[in-house]
């Protein structure tokens, strides 16, 4: 008996085609997988950006695949056993070792950061509060370099200080224009000024004024100024014979007489006018100063001054030279009160 074929050539055919097309869908899905499983990265290390595609896991796993080595006080950002995704930064700050010796003694740190001041974060101490650290706190770190950090204190220092009488000028209609009179010689205060200094490493800065306190007032130095109509001293007026005015009141006085140009002596006025021929010195309780008075044989005149041994009814008559007064000598006389 003849047995017929259980295949037919199609079916082999078939057989052959997925036997050959097998190998080269596994190749092909292999290659996709790795494609697939691949991310890209970004890697930052003191400032130097690189982008790497890979297939590690996790940061840590990057960076020993990269070669890059980490100490314990190197900062990294994400941390390194963070799973690593697809388009994820990573940030590596080394530390640099600097030596801070802060109060006397040596502190030997590793520090992340870039400038002197982050040194002394790291240590304890305040960037704002130590202007005098060598080098200053806005240096660029760099590995091996030496800061000190000077002992920093403050001191307080005080001072008595005397204050001057301020001068207050006061107007006075009753005193010709231009005549000035002390009516107060005022006194000086005193004030307690309290400064501080901030010594750093042995050397002091400039002192600053921090507090003060009055201890006595001054008292204001009173001065009248005069504001009344001027009184001319022309020659008629200077003249002996100068025609006594028809009305005033008339007084009966002691007159002596003085120069200016009399040796040893100050003639400064009491109400600071000038000492010439025309000014006579007066008691303002009997003749107010600023007024002004007729002297028989003198002229006419201005009470402007005053003195220790002029009291009551008695005045002094001023003369531009020492043989006038002293042939004036002393004279009882009636003189007139203008004013």
């Amino acid at each position: 008996m003849r047995v017929g074929p259980t295949r037919s050539a199609d079916s082999h055919r078939a057989q052959h085609l997925i036997a050959a097309l097998v190998p080269a869908l596994i190749i092909t899905l292999s290659i996709t997988g790795f494609v697939w499983a691949q991310k890209e990265v970004t890697v930052v290390v003191d400032g130097r950006t690189s982008r790497v595609r890979t297939q590690a896991a996790s940061v840590e796993a990057l960076l020993d695949e990269m070669g890059i080595d980490v100490d314990a006080d190197d900062l990294v950002t994400p941390a390194l056993d963070t799973p690593l995704g697809d388009c994820t930064s990573v940030v590596v700050r080394r530390s640099i070792p600097v030596t801070v010796n802060l109060d006397g003694r040596r502190v030997d740190i590793d520090v992340v950061g870039d400038t002197v001041a982050d040194a002394l974060v790291a240590v304890g101490a305040d960037p704002a509060s130590n202007s005098q650290v060598i080098p200053p706190p806005e240096t660029p770190l760099r590995a091996g370099m030496t800061v000190s950090v000077p002992h920093v204190f403050v001191r307080v220092s005080s001072q008595e200080v005397t204050v001057a009488a301020p001068v207050r000028y006061e107007k006075d209609p009753s005193l010709p224009r231009g005549v000035r009179r002390v009516v107060a010689s005022g006194e000086a205060g005193r004030k307690l000024l309290v400064y501080r200094v901030l010594v750093a490493g042995g050397a002091e800065s400039v002192p600053e004024l921090a507090n003060s306190r009055t201890i006595r007032r001054a008292v204001p130095r009173i001065v009248a100024v005069g504001t009344g109509s001027r009184v001319r001293h022309d020659a008629s007026s200077r003249s002996a014979s100068a025609k006594p005015p028809r009305e005033g009141r008339r007084m009966r006085v002691e007159t002596t007489a003085y120069s200016p140009r009399q040796p040893d002596l100050d003639f400064t006025t009491a109400t600071g006018a000038r000492a010439r021929y025309g000014i006579i010195a007066v008691d303002p309780r009997t003749i107010p100063l600023g007024t002004r008075v007729y002297v028989p044989g003198y002229g006419y005149a201005l009470a402007a001054d005053t003195g220790g041994a002029i009291k009551g009814n008695r005045i002094d008559l001023c003369f531009e030279t020492v043989r006038e007064a002293i042939r004036w000598g002393r004279r009882s006389v009636t003189i007139i009160v203008l004013d």
